[in-house]
């Protein structure tokens, strides 16, 4: 079934009907096994004191920071491309969002109302942002970073997640919003030093105002505390996977297809 973009500039508080290929595949054991069950591993480890900041932190935090790679025809008929870091992540199957939902929205409140009340001095806002943190984390293993049965029964593994988060920054270049306003297809780099690569290809469908865009926002709050004023114009961006290549260098790897 194949539709067309719209590519007209969206408006702010109404989901985008993206029209595109909907053909999508399930991210493979291979990938899972590498990004998102050692994900689970990291946060327990933090939680439980065995991991803070330093070399092995940052490195398995590239798991969440591929690159977002896109391309699309400009008014001069060049192609123009770009590639920017995001933080990516999962999402539920849309019949295990609504508890969720209600967790998450019940953390923040309560992290607002303390932000509102005291949160004053640097040394108040660093102990703020710690504890909001470390109640999120408890959240994400709670709903998101799963064991494997219930990861598979409720986790959507066909599409991955990020915000758009310089759309509202003046400053920004907006390039990656000025592409996928003409072409959706895009892929997502991971690189993990010294030689772990995969690449993901797919197509970007965009989310304001609904379930997906209320869910991703969330998310990402539950663990980076966000104040409510700076919480405003952020799409989100979901990728539905249609291929994945192991890109590692290595004799099972150099573009070898495993999705």
């Amino acid at each position: 079934m194949v539709k067309k973009d719209q590519p007209s500039e969206p408006h702010p508080h109404v989901r985008i009907l993206v029209e595109v290929n909907l053909r999508m595949v399930k991210l493979p054991e291979e990938f899972l096994k590498w990004n998102y069950f050692s994900r689970r591993k990291l946060l327990e480890e933090i939680l439980e004191g065995k991991i803070q900041a330093g070399p092995r932190f940052f490195i398995e935090f590239t798991k969440h920071n591929p690159i977002l790679c896109t391309a699309a025809v400009n008014d001069q008929g060049e192609v123009e491309v770009n590639g920017k870091v995001v933080g990516i992540g999962y999402v539920l199957k849309r019949e295990y969002m609504e508890n969720a939902l209600r967790d998450f929205e019940e953390h923040l409140k309560a992290s607002d109302e303390i932000y509102r009340k005291a949160v004053e001095s640097p040394s108040e806002v660093r102990a703020f942002r710690e504890n909001h943190s470390r109640r999120g984390l408890k959240l994400l293993l709670k709903h998101i970073y799963l064991e494997e049965k219930e990861a598979m029964k409720r986790l959507d593994f066909e599409k991955l997640a990020t915000i758009e988060l310089a759309k509202r920054l003046p400053s920004s270049s907006k390039h990656t919003w000025s592409i996928l306003q003409r072409s959706r297809r895009a892929c997502l780099v991971f690189f993990q030093p010294p030689s772990i690569s995969y690449e993901l290809k797919g197509h970007i469908t965009i989310h304001v105002g609904d379930i997906y865009h209320k869910f991703v926002n969330l998310v990402h709050d539950t663990y980076h505390y966000t104040p409510p004023e700076r919480r405003l114009d952020r799409p989100v961006y979901l990728f539905h996977v249609d291929e994945v290549y192991d890109n590692s260098a290595s004799q099972t790897g150099f573009g070898r297809k495993i999705g």
